[in-house]
This record gives structure tokens, sequence and C-alpha cells, in this order.
């Protein structure tokens, strides 16, 4: 798994390459988490164009980092998602809080 940060104009944008899953988000969570703290955007938008795979652990990254930016007044966007992904996010209701961006 690896991802990439591009911060610019109160937007934080994260591209994800791989496998969203319990192995990856021991050190995504950390690596997210602290961006978030330094840069305080009121945007953040998680591009998984990359990504092929989003298990349970991924999806708790997810709502996890939502509500962190939701509670500084900011708003989380997912754009470019796999079909794969999409179908996951669709079953378990993330699109009731997060919203997906093309």
């Amino acid at each position: 798994m690896g991802v990439r940060c591009n911060a610019e104009r109160g937007r934080v944008t994260f591209a994800f390459d791989g496998d969203i899953d319990e192995y990856a988000c021991r050190t995504l969570r950390e690596s997210i988490d602290s961006v978030i703290a330094e840069k305080r955007p009121a945007e953040v938008v998680f591009d998984l164009g990359g990504v092929a795979f989003v298990d349970s652990t991924g999806l708790g990254l997810i709502l996890g980092r939502y509500k962190k930016i939701a509670a500084t007044g900011g708003v989380l966007r997912l754009k470019d998602v796999p079909t794969q992904v999409d179908k996951v996010f669709r079953a378990s209701g993330v699109y009731s809080v997060v919203e997906k961006v093309r």
C-alpha cells in the first residue's frame, strides 16, 4: 500500500495505491492523522483510483477519519472509487456519511 499526499489551499488529497486492509491500516492511520493535525484542512479528499480492495478495517479507517475531520468543521470526500470498492461502500452505507465525487 502506498499513499501520496498533496496539500494546497485548504485541501489535502491522499492518493492511495494498493489494498486498504488491516495490514495497510497499521501505518496509514498514523500518517493520515498527522497530516490532518498539522494542516487542519477544510477539505480532505481520498483518491481511491488505485485501490482494488477495502476490508472492514479499511472501512473503519475511512469512517474514523471522517469523524476526526468533521469534528474540526472539515469535510471528507471519496474520489475515483473503483467498481469493486464502490460495491462495498454502498453495501456498508459509507455514502450516507461520506460524499462520493468524481
